[in-house]
């Protein structure tokens, strides 16, 4: 029958697909193969080199007192070599100082500094939570001197203190402002310690405007301006 007739080219034909397909099969199996041995390789390598767990130190915080003497002075001599460190925490220009022990009073400033604009500042510390009498003696050299802030600088802020200092910076005028900085020693494995100082009490948007000070070309906010 007609249809159903099968030439000699097409049974050559036939057997050349075949052949094809059957050669191709076979490239594929072996291409599977390899992709399999290199995935394997691969887990190897990630059991040998990656498989262990990371191991990270642990730190603890160092009680202050431990490092520094009871009187501060040790504390003292100690910041006047690091207040760049604290100037950049608190965002305020450059900090040098000026004096120890002025008296006000009857009480006596641990340190004044001042800024790189000529500004005067206060540095309170207080190695231990804050408390009244601390509180009482920045209001006095804030009223006493002529100082355009104060640093009060303690191991932890009670919430009556960190209050007080929010009302003062939001009912005074600009001519002083106010910081709450609290200071933790960390150390990590037998390293020695580390100051961190953590600010808890700021003026209004002061945060905000020491980020904007900080990019170039950005306009200064007066507050700023005068640091």
């Amino acid at each position: 029958m007609k249809g159903f007739g099968v030439t000699q080219s097409d049974a050559s034909s036939s057997a050349g697909a075949d052949n094809s397909r059957t050669t191709v099969s076979t490239s594929s199996g072996s291409r599977g193969n390899n992709r399999s041995d290199a995935n394997s390789d691969l887990e190897r390598h990630a059991r040998n080199f990656g498989g262990a767990p990371v191991q990270l130190a642990e730190f603890e915080e160092v009680d202050v007192r431990s490092v520094f003497p009871r009187d501060g002075d040790g504390f003292t001599t100690w910041l006047s070599a690091n207040l760049d460190k604290l100037a950049r925490e608190v965002g305020i220009s450059g900090l040098r100082e000026i004096g120890r022990d002025i008296p006000v009073g009857s009480f006596s400033v641990d340190l004044l500094a001042q800024t790189d604009r000529g500004r005067r500042v206060v540095i309170e510390n207080q190695l231990e939570p804050s408390d009244h009498p601390h509180l009482g003696q920045i209001i006095t050299y804030a009223a006493g001197l002529d100082i355009s802030a104060v640093i009060w600088i303690v191991t932890r802020f009670g919430e009556e203190h960190r209050a007080v200092l929010d009302w003062l910076n939001q009912h005074s005028d600009d001519d002083v402002r106010f910081f709450g900085v609290e200071l933790r020693l960390i150390r990590i494995g037998s390293s020695p310690p580390a100051a961190e100082f953590r600010v808890e009490s700021r003026p209004n948007d002061w945060q905000k405007v020491a980020r904007q000070r900080q990019r170039a070309g950005s306009p200064l906010n007066a507050r700023m301006r005068e640091f």
